[in-house]
């Protein structure tokens, strides 16, 4: 499937989202303020953890080897393989979260009264296994108009969860909200794909494949290791703002990254569908050439999205949350430059990920994090809030650099 038709059904999708994530952001702000951005933001960390230890990291590995093997006898022994390590990985994480549910629940967000909710997300492990296994298996085979309609339902019911929930429950409501909501999404993911070839009972009888195992964890290693730091790198910031200048702060923080997240939704959705299967196949000049063709989407349109966001903050910040929230213009200049070269540099890892370049991988990853923490720490003390946006920026210009040195040789280079 073209870029520009992925990109039409990724539009498609990408709308619905962001019209939903502006409902329910904004409910959000006006029933749980910046304090309760910052317990979400804690929640959600938490959860995209969980996500990842549940299938071990093997998204990008099974869209991978389904584009490799959807022509060939494999493909069903392949997914079966895939089924059982993403079912065993997830039971394990549920296990794990319901014993020590207490401990999470003080640790996250220094109060008891949320347990009762880690404890519905720990069976939530396991229908986000199962559903980013299908999700993968779509995106692997191109199946991009069942994939966009999934996500199209699983927004909406999901979204309406939250607003019901928020609105009569409060934070708690919040909490319960996202756990039950990924439950949810397994259903509706199953449901559409009832009648597809791979879902066939057979093929979940077959024994782990030790070929496909060691195939999927060399992903599992990537794909575990860059929310680790991402995960680690923003709990400390949200953290150390929290402890140097207030919960307001760290909340409005979060509200930040949920601005963030909703533009760029636009482009990594439409990506995500493309770059792996794409690159996989290629190497040398096509490569170059893709990567280009790619850039020339998303140089313009993160540029053209991030001037219309500054341009309008003073609209779009109270629109999306409240007035607590207006901190947000402090940090939005630095924090749209960082998310604009964000974009090219998760362009080119990417590549590394699609040529399962896992030492490489880890290297840029660990140091991204080193970076951004350590800089935050430095600027924040002595540049007050803004430090920490002005942080963000110069460790994705580090970052670009670093990644364009790596990549010398196909990018810049005429040999190639």
């Amino acid at each position: 499937m073209s870029l520009i038709k992925t990109s039409l059904y990724s539009f498609i999708s990408t709308s619905i989202s962001l019209v939903a994530k502006l409902i329910t952001n904004k409910v959000a702000a006006i029933y749980l303020g910046t304090s309760g951005m910052f317990i979400l933001g804690q929640l959600k960390d938490f959860m995209n953890l969980g996500k990842v230890a549940g299938n071990i990291g093997t998204e990008n590995g099974v869209i991978k080897y389904v584009a490799d093997y959807k022509n060939s006898e494999e493909l069903k022994p392949f997914i079966g393989s895939a089924f059982k390590i993403h079912l065993f990985s997830s039971l394990t994480v549920c296990i794990l979260t319901l014993c020590f549910n207490k401990s999470i629940s003080q640790y996250l967000f220094k109060d008891l009264q949320f347990s009762s909710g880690i404890i519905i997300l720990s069976f939530s492990f396991i229908s986000m296994a199962f559903h980013s296994l299908i999700m993968s298996v779509l995106n692997g085979l191109k199946r991009i108009k069942t994939y966009v309609l999934i996500s199209v339902v699983s927004t909406l019911i999901t979204a309406i969860i939250m607003v019901i929930l928020v609105v009569k429950y409060n934070i708690i409501g919040a909490v319960y909200a996202i756990a039950i909501n990924q439950i949810i999404i397994a259903f509706v993911s199953l449901f559409f794909v009832r009648n597809l070839g791979f879902l066939s009972l057979k093929n979940f009888r077959t024994k782990i494949n030790s070929i496909h195992f060691k195939n999927l964890t060399k992903f599992s290693v990537m794909a575990i290791v860059a929310p680790l730091c991402m995960v680690g790198s923003t709990f400390f910031v949200r953290l150390f703002i929290n402890s140097k200048l207030g919960d307001q702060y760290a909340g409005s923080w979060e509200g930040m990254w949920r601005i963030s997240a909703i533009y760029i939704m636009f482009l990594t959705t439409t990506f995500q569908f493309y770059l792996i299967p794409t690159f996989t196949g290629l190497s040398g000049k096509e490569l170059k050439r893709e990567v280009f063709k790619v850039w020339t989407l998303s140089v313009p349109s993160i540029l053209a999205i991030t001037f219309i966001v500054y341009l309008l903050k003073d609209f779009i910040v109270p629109l999306l949350f409240s007035k607590e929230f207006l901190l947000i213009n402090t940090i939005i200049l630095f924090h749209l430059l960082g998310d604009a070269v964000k974009i090219n540099s998760w362009v080119l890892g990417k590549i590394l990920v699609s040529k399962a370049k896992t030492k490489v991988f880890i290297c840029f990853q660990i140091g991204w994090a080193l970076v951004f923490c350590c800089l935050t720490v430095l600027l924040v003390k002595s540049q007050g809030f803004v430090g920490v946006s002005v942080a963000y920026f110069i460790t994705y210009i580090f970052h670009f650099i670093a990644m364009n040195i790596y990549f010398r040789k196909l990018l810049w280079t005429r040999a190639n």
